[in-house]
């Protein structure tokens, strides 16, 4: 668990290398720095105020591990969050109801089948192998992966095959 200190740290060093991409010196107003449970949404914007910036989404550093994840700009700030929230990813937002939480892998469970969970991710969504294997991965070591679905039949059929391979899901609000 990472403090705020130690977030705008790491937010300030992830505007390093967006200043180099944007070829602007960017800083953060610590009077827009958003506090949630899961971590701190950071704003950003050009040091030269008489400078507009477009693209600028806020991102998010997450207490737990200090992970940063970029929102987005197409839908409210608070889509993003929510989703956050729920899911443990920001983007591409979902409607929670068609959201699948895969939950990572615990030493004191069973192992489960590999193989099968990344055919059952790949058949389900529109994800290549190595896209699927590295799901498949992230739940063996011990991450919770979120994954939408265009419909809540859709996700409720997943979550019945994942469910039939011995693994938990939790699902979104309904």
């Amino acid at each position: 668990m990472i403090g705020l200190d130690e977030a705008r740290q790491i937010a300030e060093q992830y505007l390093i290398g967006l200043s180099a991409d944007a070829g602007v010196k960017l800083e953060l107003p610590s009077s827009q720095t958003l506090e949630r449970d899961f971590g701190w949404v950071f704003y950003y914007g050009p040091e030269d105020t008489s400078l507009t910036l477009a693209g600028n989404a806020p991102f998010i550093v997450d207490r737990k591990d200090g992970s940063i994840h970029v929102t987005g700009t197409a839908y409210p700030t608070g889509v993003y969050l929510e989703n956050y929230d729920l899911t443990g990813t920001a983007f591409p937002p979902g409607v929670p109801e068609d959201t699948v939480v895969l939950e990572g892998w615990k030493p004191s469970r069973s192992p489960f089948p590999k193989i099968s969970l990344t055919k059952a991710i790949r058949a389900a969504t529109e994800k290549g192998l190595a896209e699927s294997k590295g799901c498949a991965d992230s739940v063996l070591s011990g991450e919770d992966v979120g994954l939408m679905f265009p419909t809540a039949a859709e996700a409720d059929k997943f979550s019945a095959e994942v469910q039939r391979l011995g693994r938990s899901v939790r699902r979104g609000i309904r």
